[in-house]
């Protein structure tokens, strides 16, 4: 089962990379992939039929009681048959569909990406699982529904249906958690096996059904499906008439054996369905695009299944699931047939078709043949599925639920009849009648998938007893109604035969009535009139909002963030009782000074007016915090801490030649005072927050063992090292990916188009000088001899202590972060010595290399232990005796480290290039600076503005 999935997913990819070569042949690969998987799930069948569940399961996060686990029984059969045989069929379908020179490459790998989600959805028992195959299928419709980007209704259609969709996602996924907080498993068979009886499972069980509504078009989430038929006809086929649109009464047959006998239960679903089934019968009867018929029929029948369904007794449940599949092989039929017709005749509006049989009599079979069993006309599968259904309603009605019983009987009567007038308004309005439109030649192939699945709908309704054993497992354990009777084609002159002859005959005088009638339908569907006015107010809502807030003026922005952080977590804070006076507040004297030191640096950087000695104050902070975290026993954060703020004053320094010297005196001093008592009472929740957070320890510390296990898991004797590429190896990858991606955000910013090594490269004064550096600066003006011969002599010496630093960070302070700043600030140090060119001679080529081959090296080191039977990121020690070194020991999350070195070099390579090298670049093309702001009040010749 997961290598199907697996392998749908694989292909996905694939074929997507050979589209291009393959042409619209490359669909062949996922139809050869999900029939070979249907006939392997077909030949399941006798075993699912005696009861056997098929179980797949695989660990994945064992801390959470996650884990991939796939189960496969009666319901998931059925569903998965459907996925794969029906999907198999529309892939092949594709093929001779698409034209390869107009074939987007995305398209096969968006549909098998469906496919394979799709089939996850059907087949976890983990209900996160089940969720993230749930939220796939919602993002694979949106995609292949705005296939056409270039389209606006695409777009607005795509957009529908992933609010729609997510929003009932979203709903479902609390009902999901909250069910786990009272089951204490995401297993659904364990929960299904003793169902819990609280409120809170009740509430749990509602959510996941407003999930399944929305998935499946049930009122008031109906409207989004009509609009989905923008997408192309095969993926309208396979999305949103025989898989997706499924997922909802999938998700509510398989909850029914747990929660039908909850209050809500039948009267919410048998209510909701009524009402959806009338709905979209009654719109599909004033259509003009055959399509979009199809479609509000499609939601007709939905309604119609969750009618069923909602009822939650044996016979119910056979009868549903009977619908089920039989809806999924016609509707499937009927929107390949369209597709036909549209390749064929150009057009989808019946105004301009008509008499078809005679020029395309196989097309028309097979539509007679789907749309009959749509309409419950015998021997069709869809006939003993209406049979079933007006007999489970009719058997509820004379037992114990009679109210109930009686109701939905009356609407699926009535809905049948009104299923018989569209279907006639489809048949007749294409095939018969006078022709209108003469169609064109088209591949006789393209006709097979709808004439396949029209003839399975024949034979299934002489399968009746097969498929009765085949959903008995799933009928049983729902735990209402006495036992269902075999599905058969004649059960004699019964009450739900004359109801359906009565609806036969209503359907056609209907049909007489309204459905020859060619006028274009008028209005949109209430519902959908209301979300499309909901959207527009909250589109307005937005930009009113926006336009109040967002102003353009980042210290309105962060005071606003900052005012609600001290107004409400603040003096929640304070009424909460978490703070106590038990508080040391200090170990040392060396503590007590350096705290000193630091907020009197503090106090005037806020003071100061000059620009170069509040950031020579700001780094006091910083190096009194390194010096804090080595007073408290923490070398590696002191190092790290002391080489950054190193990092952050040369870039400062860099930025400063392009701003003014003095900060302005604006805003005006009652302002700054707010500003000022903003700043402190900020500082003073952040201080109390971590007081009161190291006060509120209520499990023991894991310091106590955790050299031990640090060494045990990681192989290295520093915690810090070990933590960081060993036990959180995923969260270290996300944050040198935010390096990567600042260095180039920052390079960006500062040039138009990256600069060539010839751009930065200069020719040689005639002057002469003698240099200590060979790209150093050729001017007498800026040249300093002294600092070129000390860099001269502390670049190898740095680079050899940022080499040292990355060897040996697994067992001492260091690592490859403090390496590779070590590295950069030597960089650094180069340019600043000998400027541009000087950088150029030490590291002649582009960051990027550096930087994308770091990440090159991160991600290998973390997959490949999976290669040789590992876990993703698991270390290894290797040990050996070496001559002249001894015995040495090597981890094999030094690579990851590696990588980590080299993205820090080039990101501060990017940094000094754009802020130092690609300043001066701009200076010498005589690049005009931005006007500034200057005071007006401060030195003399300073104007207010330059």
């Amino acid at each position: 089962m997961l290598l199907t999935v697996s392998i749908l997913a694989v292909l996905g990819v694939v074929a997507s990379a050979l589209s291009s070569r393959l042409g619209r042949f490359v669909f062949l690969l996922p139809a050869t992939a999900s029939i070979a998987a249907a006939v392997w799930f077909g030949m399941q069948g006798p075993a699912v039929a005696a009861g056997e569940i098929l179980r797949e399961r695989i660990e994945w996060m064992p801390a959470l009681d996650i884990a991939i686990d796939l189960r496969l029984g009666a319901l998931q059969w059925l569903l998965a048959m459907v996925v794969l045989g029906v999907g198999g069929l529309i892939f092949v379908y594709c093929a001779w569909y698409f034209e390869s020179h107009t074939l987007a490459s995305r398209t096969v790998g968006l549909l098998t990406g469906f496919a394979a989600s799709m089939l996850l959805l059907v087949l976890s028992d983990d209900l996160i699982v089940l969720m993230i195959g749930w939220e796939l299928t919602t993002i694979f419709s949106y995609l292949l529904v705005g296939l056409n980007h270039r389209s606006a209704s695409n777009r607005r259609a795509a957009q529908t249906a992933l609010i729609v969709t997510t929003i009932g996602g979203l709903t479902m996924l609390t009902g999901v958690v909250l069910l786990k907080a009272e089951t204490g498993t995401f297993s659904l068979a364990a929960t299904l096996a003793e169902p819990p009886q609280t409120t809170a499972a009740a509430w749990a069980a509602a959510l996941m059904i407003v999930g399944a509504l929305s998935k499946s078009a049930i009122v008031p989430f109906q409207y989004w499906l009509p609009g989905a038929m923008a997408a192309p006809t095969p993926v309208s086929a396979f999305l949103h008439a025989a898989a997706m649109v499924k997922a909802g009464i999938f998700l509510i047959a398989a909850l029914s054996p747990a929660f039908v006998e909850l209050p809500w239960w039948r009267w919410g679903l048998v209510s909701l369905g009524i009402v959806t089934m009338m709905l979209g019968a009654v719109r599909a009867m004033r259509q003009l695009d055959i399509k979009v018929l199809l479609a509000h029929g499609t939601v007709s029948q939905l309604g119609l299944l969750v009618t069923v369904l909602g009822l939650g007794t044996h016979a119910s449940m056979q009868a549903g699931l009977t619908l089920l599949a039989a809806h999924a092989v016609f509707k499937a039929a009927l929107f390949m047939v369209v597709g036909v017709v549209d390749k064929s005749t150009g057009t989808r509006d019946l105004r301009a078709l008509g008499g078809l049989a005679r020029r395309m009599p196989v097309v028309a079979g097979a539509a007679i043949l789907a749309a009959a069993s749509m309409a419950g006309i015998p021997p069709a599968l869809g006939f003993l599925g209406k049979e079933a259904a007006l007999d489970a309603a009719l058997g509820d009605a004379e037992g114990g639920l009679m109210a109930i019983g009686w109701l939905a009987f009356v609407g699926i009567a009535v809905g049948a009849a009104l299923t018989v007038a569209y279907s006639l308004r489809f048949v007749l309005g294409i095939f018969f009648g006078s022709l209108v439109t003469e169609p064109k030649r088209r591949s006789r192939i393209l006709v097979i998938a709808p004439a396949l699945l029209a003839l399975l709908g024949l034979v299934g309704g002489f399968s009746g007893e097969l498929i009765s054993e085949l959903l008995d497992p799933q009928v049983e354990a729902v735990p209402a109604g006495e036992d269902a009777p075999h599905l058969a084609l004649w059960h004699g002159f019964t009450p739900a035969l004359v109801s359906s002859m009565i609806a036969w005959l209503l359907g056609a005088l209907l049909h007489r009535a309204y459905g020859g009638r060619r006028r274009a339908p008028h209005g949109q569907d209430p519902l959908e009139r209301g979300y499309h006015a909901g959207m527009r107010a909250l589109d307005r809502l937005a930009v009113e909002v926006t336009g109040r807030t967002q102003t353009g003026s980042l210290p309105m922005h962060l005071t606003t963030i900052l005012l609600v952080v001290v107004a409400f977590p603040g003096i929640a804070l304070l009424l909460s009782g978490a703070l106590t006076s038990d508080v040391r507040l200090h170990d040392s004297a060396g503590q007590v000074a350096t705290a000193v030191i630091v907020s009197i640096a503090a106090v005037i950087a806020t003071t100061t007016r000059g620009r170069l000695k509040a950031f020579m104050l700001l780094s006091v902070v910083g190096y009194g915090v390194a010096l804090l975290f080595l007073l408290h026993g923490g070398p590696d954060l002191a190092l790290v801490q002391a080489l950054t703020e190193t990092v952050f004053l040369v870039i400062l320094v860099l930025v400063l030649r392009r701003l003014p010297k003095y900060f302005t005196d604006r805003p005006l001093r009652a302002a700054r005072y707010m500003r000022a008592a903003l700043g402190i009472a900020v500082g003073t929740f952040a201080a109390l927050g971590s007081l009161a957070a190291l006060q509120s320890r209520t499990a023991e510390p894991i310091s106590g063992g955790f050299y031990r296990w640090a060494y045990e898991f990681g192989h290295g004797a520093n915690i810090v090292n070990v933590t960081l590429v060993d036990i959180r190896a995923w969260d270290t990858l996300g944050e040198v990916s935010v390096v990567l991606a600042a260095a180039t955000g920052v390079a960006s910013l500062i040039f138009v188009r990256r600069p060539t090594a010839g751009t930065l490269r200069r020719s040689p004064s005639a002057t002469g000088r003698r240099t200590w550096l060979r790209g150093a600066f050729t001017s007498e003006q800026l040249a300093s001899p002294v600092l070129e011969m000390m860099t001269r002599l502390l670049f190898p010496v740095m680079m050899t202590v940022s080499i040292y630093l990355l060897a040996v960070g697994h067992n001492e302070p260091g690592g490859g972060f403090a390496g590779g700043l070590v590295a950069g600030i030597a960089l650094a140090v180069r340019y600043l010595a000998g400027g541009g060119q000087e950088l150029l001679e030490a590291v002649p080529f582009d960051a990027g290399k550096l930087l994308g081959g770091g990440m090159a090296v991160i991600v290998l080191s973390v997959v490949w232990p999976v290669l040789i039977g590992g876990r993703i990121g698991e270390s290894y020690a290797i040990e050996a005796s070496l001559p002249l070194l001894g015995d040495q020991k090597l981890v094999t999350t030094i690579f990851f480290d590696i990588g980590v070195w080299l993205i820090v070099i080039g990101a501060m390579l990017d940094f000094v290039r754009s802020l130092g090298a690609g300043i001066d670049l701009h200076s010498e093309q005589n690049v005009a600076p931005r006007p500034q702001w200057r005071s007006d009040r401060s030195l003399p010749g300073e104007g207010v503005r330059r």
